[in-house]
């Protein structure tokens, strides 16, 4: 008899199992964002920095205190402007709170990748944010992805 009680249950849970992937299948609620055709929108985060060099004026105190050295001065047109290498950069964000002139800024750029690992934005050069369906995520009971 017991025996039977432990078949008729494991039955029970693979067609459990079974009925949920089937729900799955016609109607998905499951967590899992369809990247890279969709992104999860995200609240304060540090993203690659972008640099104005309108306002710069050449102090290189991003420079000094990027604990990566990802950020070395190059000189254009006369003077030393900063370029980023993100190859190095771990987004601490040290040089936008050292920029004097708010010439280093946040961006909320942030799933990027590149062809080259050595890649070095020189002055004038931005990152360009993509364009595509953002997702965020709902909490009410059951964590649920809404589109």
């Amino acid at each position: 008899m017991v025996v039977v009680k432990r078949d008729v249950s494991k039955l029970k849970g693979h067609l459990n199992a079974i009925g949920e992937a089937l729900k799955e299948i016609v109607k998905p609620s499951t967590m899992t964002i369809h990247y890279p055709k969709e992104m999860r929108i995200y609240e304060d985060i540090r993203g690659y920095v972008q640099i104005d060099l309108s306002k710069c004026i050449g102090c290189a105190r991003c420079a000094r205190i990027c604990p990566s050295n990802a950020i070395v001065m190059k000189k254009f047109g006369g003077r030393y402007y900063p370029t980023i290498d993100y190859g190095k950069c771990i987004f601490c964000h040290f040089c936008v709170d050292v920029c004097p002139t708010g010439v280093i800024v946040n961006s909320k750029i942030h799933d990027l990748s590149f062809d080259n690992p050595n890649i070095v934005l020189n002055p004038n050069e931005r990152v360009k944010e993509r364009k595509i369906k953002s997702v965020t995520y709902e909490f009410k009971g059951d964590v649920k992805v809404k589109r």
